[in-house]
């Protein structure tokens, strides 16, 4: 058996990298996010994977990836919309019942796309207010060899 997680991971990057503008900054993408992160930003990591089905024929996983838009904005002036927004985009990019990642090139069917749901996280420091939102999505992933 094979992990695609770093595969599915991949082609979330391709999918939003320079894709994302809200209120007019481009949110830039991220697998590490640096120490000298500037906000707005998307951080994409894989979750886990498990198999739903294993027998002679296949391998089939539900990869589960979590990608994080996070905010920052002077504390006591707003910004959860643009997270929102945020969101919102990535969500039409990456869940849809017609389309999915191709990844027959790596031996990988990936034949549906589900959300978890998104969960939405506000933090006060002392100087910021930062807003996450959280999309934790699944992929059903067949190896094909």
């Amino acid at each position: 058996m094979k992990d695609p997680s770093y595969l599915i991971r991949k082609k979330v990057f391709e999918a939003l990298n320079n894709n994302i503008t809200i209120s007019g900054t481009l949110y830039p993408v991220y697998n590490v996010v640096p120490s000298n992160v500037v906000y707005p930003y998307i951080y994409i990591y894989s979750l886990d994977a498990n198999t739903i089905e294993d027998n002679q024929q296949k391998y089939i996983q539900l990869i589960t990836t979590r990608v994080e838009v996070v905010t920052a904005f002077d504390t006591n002036t707003g910004g959860q919309l643009n997270c929102n927004k945020a969101i919102n985009e990535i969500s039409q990019l990456l869940i849809s019942k017609t389309s999915f990642f191709d990844l027959s090139s790596d031996n990988f069917n990936v034949y549906a796309a589900e959300s978890n749901g998104i969960t939405y996280v506000t933090e006060d420091t002392e100087t910021y207010t930062l807003y996450r939102g959280i999309l934790s999505f699944q992929n059903q992933v067949e190896q094909t060899t």
